[in-house]
């Protein structure tokens, strides 16, 4: 197979391929340079995914391994008049517009990370886990340094829908008072991506023999965090982002409130009017456009 020949397969194959392997599928295509000249093992950690990917890329174009494409990369590379048609088009008259197309390729590998939570495996998770919150007595979230910010968003979404979410730091030892009441009936949401903190995975062990259930958010079934877990959602990840970590908290909430049967309304209701009563609310009044 040549080049142009692999070009013109990945360009039919990528629509119907499972996310990650899109994911791939779009490097292969806009970094040929970095295919024919990188190891698989280094490419893989450029986009985040595992060599494993890179191998089943291979497999669903018909290859041997990933070595047969590289290899592909690598004689057109060498040819007298290689130019490639991504490079090519990115150096000519739309160089003004490079900036506009990383933002593009940034915003849909967010996006195919989000979609892939849809995938059979990941929804059975989710179902699985939004099954143990829902059920809880009462529900701890903990979540260090950048997980801090998906475990107060997920605290923020359930409060709006009803239900007390007690966020843990153990930095600051937020929050950490009321794990002296914890025990069999309560769960624990906690949240770390790879590499996972020491202080995370301390906390987790001590609520953990107090007889809460542990359900996690991270990034790698063998990570500390998942072994503990009754139950784990594993994300996708190409670089670090929260996106995914973001998107799986709503659709946790979602789920519960299926589950529980929550009056959304009511309960969203009944917020504005403490929200009104308190004057957290800025009122909408009229722009005074007079001008003196």
């Amino acid at each position: 197979m040549e080049r142009a020949q692999l070009a013109s397969l990945l360009a039919k194959e990528a629509a119907s391929m499972p996310p990650l392997l899109q994911v791939a599928a779009r490097f292969v295509q806009e970094h040929p340079t970095e295919v024919a000249l990188m190891s698989m093992r280094k490419q893989a950690r450029r986009i985040g995914v595992s060599h494993t990917t890179m191998v089943r890329l291979a497999t669903w174009l018909g290859l041997d391994s990933y070595e047969d494409l590289r290899a592909i990369y690598a004689r057109a590379l060498s040819a007298p008049d290689h130019v490639w048609s991504s490079e090519a088009s990115s150096a000519g008259p739309k160089v003004a517009g490079k900036g506009t197309a990383a933002v593009g390729r940034i915003a849909k590998t967010l996006a195919i990370q989000a979609a892939s939570l849809g995938d059979a495996s990941n929804a059975k998770q989710l179902l699985a886990v939004a099954g143990v919150l829902a059920n809880s007595r009462h529900l701890f979230c903990l979540g260090l340094r950048s997980a801090h910010t998906v475990a107060r968003h997920f605290a923020y979404l359930r409060s709006q829908l009803g239900k007390h979410v007690t966020v843990l730091d153990a930095t600051t030892e937020t929050g950490i008072g009321a794990l002296d009441r914890a025990g069999s009936g309560d769960v624990m949401l906690a949240i770390s991506f790879e590499p996972c903190t020491r202080a995370t995975i301390e906390l987790v062990q001590q609520v953990s023999r107090r007889g809460v259930t542990i359900v996690a958010i991270t990034g790698s079934k063998v990570s500390p965090l998942a072994r503990l877990a009754h139950e784990s959602i594993i994300l996708p990840s190409v670089f670090q982002s929260i996106v995914p970590a973001l998107s799986a908290t709503e659709i946790l909430a979602a789920l519960m409130v299926q589950r529980t049967g929550t009056r959304v309304e009511t309960v969203r209701g009944k917020a504005e009017e403490r929200l009104e009563l308190f004057n957290v609310r800025l009122r909408h009044s009229p722009i005074d456009r007079t001008v003196a």
